[in-house]
């Protein structure tokens, strides 16, 4: 439940029992009005029915230790070591303000809520880091503490909870080999020889990946309307061209000699280029020639720029003879439902393909949908690849053996807060969906006991 949803039932809570009192107080009032204030201060009157029925037969309690525990991320409990985590406060993030004043203000408070959980961290662990700290999109601190200071730091009012922070990587160990590309390089090819285009958002040719030096201060440096001395081409990018700019599509298009990966909307040509021939790509020998048509301040690719790649990609000297052509183009573009017969940017691939040029085009990303082929991946002559699953992306099944009304197989998600699978992968035990009546299908409410506890209609078995 979202903050803001949780906020508006709690306000219709609090106008319900507020409404409720007043219609007690009005009804006292009522009832007493002909006495004096002293007899009725003396006089003790029963709540109305509609008050009492709220109160509860004992008072509620929490524990403040399984409280605490609850805010820990399963995996955190019971760790050991270092770690490095997220500590969500409980004063609400900036961008969850109403206005510029009110995200100062909480800015403010979130400053001061952080620095007593910091010194709290301390206080638990001497050597505590701070990896850094959010204050808009979250309230938040990021922590590298021993896991021994974790459910004490969890007990803090402060705290409302604690995450691990999640790394994300590239992951291609598994998509080559299952794509059939290291039979292939074990064969002894690996693209050594060929010559690649890439029609996208550039490439980062300072990457060691791509011949660069690696030093991400040649990167936060490069101009990229120009190129700098020794920085471009490189023994792995050993050409290009930028046909967009990097201002489009806020001005004109504005070209200019240097291809490099930059800005707000740069980074997936880098991306393809390196499950293409990075070091841990497909064909790790190519060579590439880097054709910037995309925007490096948003997701548009320009297709002026892209008919002026697919020229440059036929005749990369410009001298109006072929013979020096790519092997292979790639753009991972496309329109999904297009129409080779009315692009023209299809009949470019055509014309490319008739020159020597192979294609290779996305299919679309559009799901699985009819008809969804995309152009200029439609074009008659290009290679068009779709999206697939890789195999370890599996679905889990629940099989339901009772009532016999609903038996069957059904689509399942494990979770890491479920219960652990065997090695066999199954797991046993009574499934329910709602009560009898079928009115507490969130499972809101209390669920109604059974002799055994399970077998009932609306209570199916799984195995």
């Amino acid at each position: 439940m979202s903050r803001k949803n949780a906020l508006k039932r709690t306000m219709k809570l609090l106008v319900l029992v507020g409404l409720l009192a007043l219609t007690a107080s009005i009804a006292l009032a009522q009832e007493g009005a002909t006495a004096t204030r002293g007899e009725r201060n003396e006089t003790a009157r029963p709540l109305p029915a509609a008050i009492e029925g709220l109160k509860l037969d004992t008072p509620a309690t929490a524990d403040a230790e399984a409280v605490a525990a609850r805010r820990l991320e399963p995996s955190l409990r019971g760790a050991t070591g270092r770690q490095r985590v997220i500590v969500r406060l409980t004063q609400p993030a900036a961008a969850e303000a109403a206005d510029a004043s009110a995200q100062g203000l909480a800015r403010q408070a979130a400053q001061v809520q952080q620095s007593a959980v910091i010194g709290a961290a301390r206080a638990l662990d001497a050597n505590a880091r701070v990896l850094g700290t959010l204050k808009i999109v979250l309230n938040a601190v990021m922590l590298d503490i021993d896991a021994a200071a974790l459910p004490a730091l969890a007990a803090d009012p402060n705290v409302a909870s604690i995450s691990l922070v999640r790394d994300y990587e590239v992951d291609l160990s598994e998509t080559v080999e299952y794509i059939g590309a290291t039979a292939v390089q074990e064969m002894g090819y690996d693209g050594t020889g060929v010559v690649v285009a890439i029609i996208d958002s550039g490439i980062d040719y300072t990457h060691e990946a791509f011949g660069g030096s690696g030093d991400p201060a040649d990167f936060a440096g490069n101009d990229p309307t120009i190129i700098e001395p020794g920085t471009f081409p490189t023994d792995k990018v050993i050409g290009g061209y930028d046909f967009v700019g990097s201002n489009w599509p806020n001005t004109a298009e504005e070209p200019d000699p240097d291809p490099i990966d930059d800005g707000a909307g740069g980074g997936h040509g880098t991306h393809v280029a390196d499950i293409i021939g990075g070091q841990m790509g497909v064909a790790p020998g190519v060579k590439f020639y880097a054709l910037k048509v995309c925007s490096s301040v948003s997701t548009s690719c320009s297709g002026v720029a892209m008919m002026q790649a697919l020229e440059f990609s036929v005749d990369p000297n410009g001298d109006g003879n072929t013979a020096d052509h790519v092997d292979v183009l790639n753009m991972s573009i496309g329109s999904p439902y297009g129409d080779p017969r009315y692009d023209d940017t299809s009949a470019a691939v055509n014309n490319a393909s008739a020159v020597g040029v192979l294609t290779v085009a996305s299919s679309g990303n559009s799901g699985d949908k009819p008809y969804a082929h995309g152009t200029p991946g439609a074009a008659t002559t290009a290679l068009a690849v779709a999206q697939t699953e890789v195999p370890s992306s599996l679905q889990d099944v629940m099989e339901v053996v009772a009532p016999e009304a609903i038996a069957g197989q059904y689509p399942a998600v494990w979770q890491p807060w479920s219960v652990p699978l065997s090695e066999s992968g199954a797991v046993e035990g009574p499934l329910q969906y709602g009560d009898t009546d079928g009115d507490n299908l969130d499972g809101c409410a209390p669920f109604d006991g059974d002799a055994d506890g399970h077998d009932r209609p609306g209570r199916p078995r799984r195995v």
